[in-house]
């Protein structure tokens, strides 16, 4: 039985965290894709509002700036809580962008090129702009990611969750499925 709705911007995102979500969560929570930003938020209040299901909703923050993002985050929460007052409800935000789970395991990422290391600078770039970082490095899109997630082992899978947003994430959702 679904306890939960997981919300995202995109397939890509979704995708990502089925790969490093735990099982458990995944058989409790359902996920809705939106197309885009602003569909995943209309997406985010329509359940809320009609279904009254707790609710997480994931979004990319498209900045570094922690200003700009603990802004974005309480304008968010703020539109779920009057979508559905009394339905738990929680926004994340990927810090710049949830392609930058990926890059968490850079050694891992050099499997999928042809360079012995990244230079400081690479990893620079990365870090700031995850998904252009994997555009030009390997001309990222599903075809890649798909590749990508398929040969991500326990070790790989283990450093992305401990990331915060994804025990962010899973504490959340581990409140509401148990």
């Amino acid at each position: 039985m679904k306890k939960a709705y997981l919300i995202t911007e995109g397939k890509c995102e979704a995708d990502i965290l089925r790969a490093v979500l735990p099982e458990e969560i995944l058989r409790r929570t359902e996920f809705i894709v939106g197309d885009g930003r602003y569909s995943a938020q209309s997406l985010a209040h329509s359940v809320l509002a009609v279904k009254q299901v707790p609710t997480a909703l994931v979004l990319d923050a498209d900045t570094s700036d922690s200003a700009a993002v603990r802004e974005q985050l309480e304008l968010l929460k703020y539109s779920l809580i009057q979508a559905s007052p009394d339905t738990e409800s929680e926004v994340f935000l990927a810090v710049p962008e949830m392609e930058i789970l990926l890059v968490q395991d850079m050694d891992f990422i050099m499997q999928f090129t042809e360079k012995k290391a990244f230079s400081p600078l690479e990893r620079e770039f990365a870090r700031l702009n995850p998904k252009k970082f994997l555009i030009k490095t390997f001309s990222y899109d599903n075809k890649i990611l798909k590749k990508i997630i398929s040969r991500m082992d326990e070790q790989t899978i283990r450093r992305i969750q401990n990331t915060p947003l994804i025990e962010q994430l899973n504490d959340f959702i581990t409140s509401i499925v148990n």
